[in-house]
């Protein structure tokens, strides 16, 4: 009689043997290259051919084997992450929303390893998304050290994975006061603008470069939100001198956002298909894979380190500089103050500077090198 699909086999084996009929069944499991292997694995031995029949419809009946059903079963790494944060969020001790933050930061450092099951995981594999990241400071470290210890734990709790694989991994990060950015060279900007029309995506990095913007503040700024005709965006994050702050747009890369404003896009910067990227998922992607071609060696953060070191040798205006880049500036009564106000920003005049001197002032950024 033939077994159905996924339910096991008994097999005679060859040979005078004591108990020769074998219950075997077969599972899947993933590569670390990411593709999936069928195996299959001997449960038990029996003198008899009943006795084995028996065996395999009682592991059948009501309970399926656990090896066979364990890969499937299992959830991915980004799956678990979506499990375990609902769970934390049931508890009382929920995290805040700065902690949240953090996580779902370190959560995107794994992006490699998302699409992959949890039982297949190994050490070395979380020790890799790790040791890509020892540059990064004592704080992202331990986010995401908090993040798989948190994670593994409630796995195995919920006995989806039988071990913790994060006990013995190495947590290295740069110290304090040791620079983890460097700024982009003369001759490093000057073959970022010999790429443009050549390789793809140069444009957004040079955008980086001439606005001084965060990671995330360029991702996040809204089509609606870019007025090309009086040169400025309005964006920002972080603090309070730096949200919904004027970025103006030096004339150079008016072509580039030219390029890639699209009034029926949500976002400035996109995926090809329109689509909003986060931090993790642009680095990830389009940003690694740019160095990559480029032979270059950068953070997307060092675009705004370099922005400052351009404006510090171009002699730009301190406080445009710290306008430009969201930084608070204290006034005449020692309290923070930011551009802009309530009115329409085109007509407001600047408790500092106008809008025409932050244009003014950025166009002073080379373009030759």
């Amino acid at each position: 009689m033939k077994l159905p699909n996924g339910y096991g086999s008994i097999i005679k084996l060859k040979g005078a043997r004591r108990a020769p009929w074998a219950v075997r069944i077969s599972y899947l499991e993933e590569q670390p290259d990411g593709t999936v292997k069928r195996k299959r694995k001997y449960l038990a031995y029996f003198a008899e051919q009943k006795s084995a029949i028996s065996y395999l419809a009682e592991y059948n009946n009501g309970s399926a084997v656990r090896e066979h059903q364990r890969f499937v079963d299992s959830p991915t790494f980004s799956e678990l992450y979506e499990k375990w944060k609902k769970y934390r969020h049931g508890l009382k001790s929920n995290p805040t929303a700065s902690t949240w933050k953090n996580y779902g930061i370190a959560f995107g450092m794994f992006a490699p390893l998302h699409h992959r099951k949890v039982v297949s995981l190994r050490p070395q594999d979380l020790q890799d998304c790790l040791n890509a990241q020892s540059s990064k400071s004592k704080t992202t470290i331990g986010s995401m050290r908090a993040l798989i210890r948190g994670m593994w734990e409630y796995a195995v709790m919920n006995e989806y994975t039988e071990n913790d694989i994060t006990q013995h991994l190495s947590f290295e990060f740069t110290a304090s006061g040791i620079p983890i950015h460097t700024r982009f060279s003369d001759a490093e900007i000057a073959a970022l603008w010999g790429a443009l029309g050549t390789v793809n995506n140069v444009d957004i990095v040079l955008i980086y470069i001439y606005t001084g913007c965060r990671p995330s503040e360029l991702l996040d700024i809204l089509s609606r939100d870019v007025h090309l005709e009086e040169r400025y965006m309005v964006g920002g994050e972080k603090t309070e001198a730096g949200r919904n702050r004027i970025i103006p747009i030096h004339e150079a890369i008016i072509p580039l956002v030219k390029f890639r404003l699209d009034d029926n896009r949500k976002y400035l910067i996109t995926n090809k298909y329109g689509n909003h990227y986060t931090r993790a998922v642009y680095q990830n992607s389009n940003w690694n894979t740019l160095m990559h071609r480029m032979n270059l060696s950068h953070s997307p953060h060092d675009c705004r380190y370099t922005f400052a070191a351009l404006a510090d040798n171009a002699g730009m205006n301190t406080i445009c500089k710290k306008l430009i880049m969201g930084h608070a500036l204290p006034n005449a009564s020692g309290t923070a103050f930011k551009t802009g106000g309530s009115s329409d920003v085109t007509m407001d005049v600047y408790t500092e500077k106008t809008l025409a001197d932050l244009i003014r002032e950025v166009n002073r950024l080379p373009v030759s090198f």
